[in-house]
């Protein structure tokens, strides 16, 4: 079964949610690093959040896709510099990657954009 963009977003925030109950530190330095990698800097959180799109096409991680496809819009990017970014991660990870993109991103994008 497919999950929906709306759905592996919100199976992350209940699965963060029960992870910072049963187990505080691992969820607390997590977080931590993210805030710091994603924090202001040289790049923006749009620029951030395309690379972020890249490694997770590259890993072939459909739910990382979802999420930074979310996050990069919020942070102002287009559809197209999604797509972009997600051709970089073909380029590293080859067919499964190809497939990934294929078989979800139009789809994430589709729902993002009506209002995920």
């Amino acid at each position: 079964m497919t999950l929906s963009a709306k759905q592996i977003i919100h199976e992350r925030l209940a699965k963060n949610d029960r992870l910072k109950r049963e187990a505080p530190e691992l969820s607390a330095g997590f977080r931590d690093m993210l805030q710091r990698y994603y924090a202001p800097g040289a790049l923006d959180a749009r620029e951030k959040e395309l690379a972020a799109i890249a490694c997770s096409v590259a890993a072939a991680s459909a739910s990382s896709l979802a999420i930074h496809s979310a996050n990069a819009m919020a942070a102002g990017a287009t559809r197209q510099q999604i797509v972009e970014a997600a051709a970089i991660g073909v380029e590293f990870g080859g067919g499964p990657s190809y497939t990934l993109v294929r078989d979800h991103l139009l789809g994430f994008l589709d729902e993002i954009e009506a209002g995920v």
